[in-house]
């Protein structure tokens, strides 16, 4: 292989994004996959006539270049759907999100709810304070215990009161005063959030998008292809076959632990970083069963203890054709810490036991079809560390001429569209 001047570790959203970008601009290059297909965690198995993504894979496309990019490309396969979700609570599904919704709970819930806002008016909202404070502050204590807190829990495992806020401005919405007095009395204030309507395509699952992002480039992708050594000093990279190739600017989008781990030539203190950036882990079960689907949400949340999982989706209510006609396919999560190797055949029994309490699927039913998806890097911990050393680690690397982007090479909390945004900004950027 002769060296091409940029290397792209990763052919996810991101890496393929910063690829298709550089092709237009002539610039030669080459995408370094370790799987054997293009796509990352942005993918889809068939099983069984089913058709599985990698869980809850939905394209929120804001305004803006890269949404008239897709809809130019893909826009005649894509459908939007307005998002129908709930949050499962004291045997209630709640509309969603619940801060705009929480009067339908039973009333001693209600009470709580609203007058746990109120007291949390005079309280001064601060992105210094820690996500358990800052849920009570800016929803109350009723809805932080009810909601807030133990759903996050389950999701991100490391203590909250750890965590900073830095994430939460674009994800979590918050409802005016009048709303959640709205709320309180049944009274359902809106719709809000990023996620209010979504793109998905009609048929054959989301890995028409990355499909989409590596057309024309298969001969600049080499797939079953580990990276085993990055070099930061002679501006290399190791294969696992052994062979080394030569780079002028590097892109990775593999997880940024992983990345400062097969680096060398950094310094003690950069390198040690890896080991204190946190993230949660994800064991998540793709599900067929006989029957229709008997809810209507795309996904629902389950903040209670009593539920090992903290999602359930229904992929056959986000597209019919993702089942075989007469049955209905869905997917539940559960989170865990990197360093525990949960039982799956446990896991998946009280999985079953959830969805079978919560009504999601009939009180004795089995499936007819199933998945087993382990993500090792499923959500990054926003923690203070991660905070104060991120932007100094990140720009060590860039004055290397590496740049590590992506959901887990920026290491942050992003969706769909901020990973191709990523990489075609990157692109850009190594030509200026």
């Amino acid at each position: 292989m002769s060296d091409p001047a940029v290397i792209i570790i990763g052919a996810g959203l991101a890496g393929l994004s910063a690829a298709g970008a550089l092709d237009r601009a002539g610039v030669k290059f080459v995408v370094l996959e370790r799987e054997s297909r293009v796509g990352g965690l942005c993918r889809t198995e068939m099983v069984d006539g089913f058709t599985f993504d990698y869980t809850g894979h939905l394209l929120h496309l804001r305004p803006g270049a890269m949404k008239n990019f897709v809809m130019a490309r893909i826009g005649d396969l894509l459908v939007e759907h307005e998002r129908r979700a709930s949050v499962f609570l004291a045997d209630t599904f709640v509309p969603y999100p619940i801060q705009a919704n929480f009067g339908v709970l039973p009333p001693p819930m209600v009470s709580r709810c609203i007058d746990g806002f109120r007291s949390s008016r005079s309280t001064t909202v601060s992105e210094d304070m820690v996500f358990t404070q800052w849920a009570r502050a800016q929803f109350g204590e009723g809805l932080a215990q009810l909601f807030m807190v133990p759903y996050n829990r389950k999701l991100y495992v490391h203590p909250l009161e750890e965590m900073d806020v830095s994430w939460t401005s674009w994800s979590i919405p918050r409802p005016s005063d009048e709303e959640m007095e709205a709320a309180a009395r049944g009274k359902s204030s809106g719709t809000y959030g990023y996620n209010v309507t979504f793109f998905y395509p009609r048929e054959g699952g989301i890995d028409i998008l990355p499909g989409m992002l590596a057309e024309g480039l298969d001969d600049r992708i080499l797939t079953s292809t580990e990276v085993v050594k990055v070099d930061a000093v002679d501006r290399t990279v190791t294969l696992g076959g052994g062979e080394t190739i030569a780079f002028e600017k590097l892109i990775s989008t593999m997880p940024l632990p992983e990345l400062l781990r097969v680096t060398s030539g950094l310094p003690a203190a950069v390198a040690s970083t890896a080991g204190r950036l946190r993230h949660s882990s994800v064991t998540a079960f793709c599900l067929g069963f006989d029957g229709p689907a008997l809810r209507d949400e795309h996904w629902i949340y389950f903040p209670e203890p009593a539920f090992p999982f903290y999602r359930a989706g229904y992929f056959s209510n986000i597209s019919s054709g993702l089942a075989p006609e007469g049955t209905c396919a869905l997917y539940v999560e559960a989170a865990h810490r990197a360093d525990e190797r949960p039982d799956t055949g446990r896991l998946l029994e009280k999985c079953l036991e959830g969805l079978r309490s919560s009504g999601l699927v009939p009180p004795r039913g089995q499936p007819i079809s199933s998945l087993t998806l382990s993500m090792p890097y499923a959500y990054v911990f926003h923690d203070r560390y991660r905070k104060e050393s991120l932007p100094g680690l990140l720009g060590f690397l860039k004055d290397r001429s590496i740049h590590s982007i992506g959901r887990y090479g920026a290491w942050e909390y992003s969706a769909m569209q901020d990973a191709m945004e990523q990489g075609v900004r990157v692109a850009a950027e190594i030509q200026a």
